[in-house]
């Protein structure tokens, strides 16, 4: 019988005076395990099921960011492209890889793109179960951090996102769980796919070997050697190639420990980073809250508590580092979602931490209330993210009237302030033909250069020999210099056709003020089923068509225009809540306004 176990009727049971060797840490879980296998499938398959909802719901329901779509702008270019366009990046190679087959056999639209992020993220939620089973041998501890990691709205977050962010964290979560159970195999595969989904995999692979050098040397063995070996050469064979692709980024960098420990607690206590650099009271006191689990924890097994130490430590002090000045690729504004790689540990501390209080009899009353406390808040704050996340139509009706107004002969031009990839994505969402070439440009759309010494020489060399064009106007008024593209335009031709579109625009040019438009009968309906205030619904109809916004069969707004039109309605806070309807004729289109102000009076 192990030395740390003396018998009973009930089995072997831990001595109350002996403390368990380094080894038996890491080796006992099932042994010790409370519940048989078939309880535990009882109890976990409600809460998978439950953690898949929370990731699938309203998956595709708002719209792509930027980054989002820069992955799809990445995606549709040929294999050899994309892996050439994502080494001049910041980004290891293999989410691009994934995403380049995924698009093209799930297609491309806001659920497709994210969809993808579901699945390791379910992955990971099991890992983090398993490796807090494997780490604390406690049934509770693994259930607190599975429940905690299932309604977490910083997990749900990241697991609704078009990005590497949720595969890097399942890759990061398969690494600690295969160290844990001496897998070298398992991971060597765990730990290339890490630091190839996210160069922050890094981070976690040396923050487990840092800990295994110096508290359980498990890796001493020459197998490891081999295992760790085969890691080194695959990300050196990618980091070989990307020298001189990769770009550099000339803003100043800064070393801020303590802002990557702000940012880390604030991201996994309230899902939101603090502006004002400080702990909020409700950050203040979920953080009390996890290091007395983590001291309790170091009281039973100082082990246990050391590798949650060091992976909630290690990493924010690695990033930190990875802003000064002398590192060739450094980090220079802390984001949120670089800590996504680290919620193993984080997840896995809370579950020990909050099973450690209620061990303890003085804190079981008190524990019960924090644990269910806890649940409760990460809840609240799951459901209050998902209430602001709905689909604004920014670009949706915008692109659909480009498709409408233009026909292939025409030249289509873009002025952006930045927008590119997502003014792309949503291209092709439109129609458009949508081939890349190495530089991932439409080959009908011409995007206009951004900035150059020489705005004048630069826009007569694009706009050479051409009298008649559209353009597709995308926040243009946040390029330096401010205007100049498009006051230059203004100043060699004429505007004969505009449609307003919020801060963006429609516009026909042409050197012949007399030149007209073709007539127009295509009919672009509403894309929204939820408008708050400040939001706008567009409806696409021909010239001299009559469409009113109704409430409650009174009319709210009407829109008619000589011209074809994408007519923009307004929403105002004091428009009551409920349903709408555009009315066309006898057709109507119903949505909802939401968290709008009552009319005063």
């Amino acid at each position: 019988m192990d030395p740390i176990c003396r018998s009973s009727k009930n089995g072997p049971v831990l001595a109350p005076a002996a403390r368990p060797s380094v080894a038996s840490l890491h080796n006992r879980a099932a042994e010790l395990s409370l519940l048989p296998f078939n309880s535990r499938l009882i109890i976990l398959t409600p809460i998978l099921l439950g953690a898949f909802y929370l990731r699938l719901h309203d998956l595709g329901n708002w719209p792509v960011r930027w980054d989002e779509a820069f992955s799809v702008w990445g995606a549709q270019m040929g294999l050899v492209e994309g892996t050439n366009f994502t080494a001049g990046d910041v980004h290891p190679p293999l989410h691009p890889w994934l995403l380049h087959v995924w698009v093209r056999l799930a297609g491309i639209s806001e659920f497709a793109i994210r969809a993808m992020s579901v699945f390791p993220a379910l992955i990971t939620i099991s890992l983090v179960y398993s490796l807090t089973l494997r780490l604390s041998r406690q049934d509770l501890a693994a259930l607190f951090a599975l429940l905690l990691i299932t309604v977490s709205p910083y997990h749900i977050q990241w697991s609704q996102d078009g990005r590497m962010y949720a595969l890097a964290t399942m890759f990061a979560s398969l690494a600690i769980y295969a160290y844990l159970q001496s897998g070298r195999n398992l991971f060597a595969f765990s730990a290339i796919g890490a630091v190839l989904s996210h160069y922050f995999g890094a981070i976690v692979i040396g923050t487990v070997v840092l800990y295994d050098v110096i508290v359980r040397r498990e890796m001493r063995r020459r197998q490891w050697y081999i295992a760790f070996a085969i890691v080194v050469a695959v990300c050196l064979a990618w980091g070989m190639f990307t020298v001189g692709l990769m770009r550099k980024d000339p803003s100043s960098a800064s070393f801020d420990p303590r802002a990557a420990f702000v940012i880390m607690a604030n991201v996994f206590a309230v899902n939101s980073t603090t502006h004002a650099g400080a702990y909020t009271p409700h950050v203040f006191l979920i953080i009390a809250i996890f290091f007395l689990g983590v001291f309790l924890t170091w009281r039973d097994n100082p082990v246990q508590a050391t590798f949650i130490v060091f992976g909630c430590v290690l990493p924010p002090i690695a990033i930190s580092l990875l802003g000064l000045p002398f590192v060739p690729v450094h980090v220079n504004a802390l984001q949120e979602r670089y800590f996504s790689l680290f919620a193993p540990f984080a997840f896995a501390g809370f579950g020990i931490g909050l099973a450690s209080m209620l061990k303890r009899r003085w804190l079981r009353a008190p524990g019960a209330i924090v644990c269910a406390g806890l649940l409760a808040f990460q809840g609240s704050l799951a459901l209050e993210r998902a209430d602001r996340r709905y689909f604004k139509d920014d670009y949706r009706s915008m692109m659909a009237a480009v498709t409408a107004l233009t026909t292939s002969d025409d030249i289509v031009f873009f002025a952006s302030g930045g927008r590119k990839p997502v003014v792309y994505y949503h291209l092709d969402r439109a129609g458009y033909d949508v081939q890349k070439s190495g530089r991932a440009e439409p080959r009908n759309v011409i995007g206009i250069p951004r900035t150059a010494d020489n705005v004048d020489a630069m826009m007569r060399q694009v706009f050479a020999g051409i009298n008649r064009f559209w353009l597709i106007e995308i926040e243009a008024h946040l390029d330096e210099p401010l205007n100049a593209r498009t006051n230059w335009i203004d100043r060699h031709y004429h505007r004969i056709y505009h449609i307003p579109v919020a801060w963006n625009g429609i516009s026909l040019y042409s050197k012949d003020e007399n030149d007209t438009v073709a007539e127009i009968t295509a009919f672009i309906p509403p894309v929204v089923t939820e408008a708050r205030p400040a939001d706008q619904v567009r409806i696409g109809v021909p010239a001299g068509t009559k469409v009113d916004l109704v409430h409650s069969g009174q009319v709210v707004d009407t829109h008619v225009a000589d011209t074809w039109m994408l007519h923009q309605f307004d929403i105002y806070a004091f428009y009551f809540n409920g349903v709408y309807e555009l009315r066309v004729g006898d057709t109507r289109y119903p949505f909802l306004i939401t968290h709008s102000q009552d009319y005063p009076g």
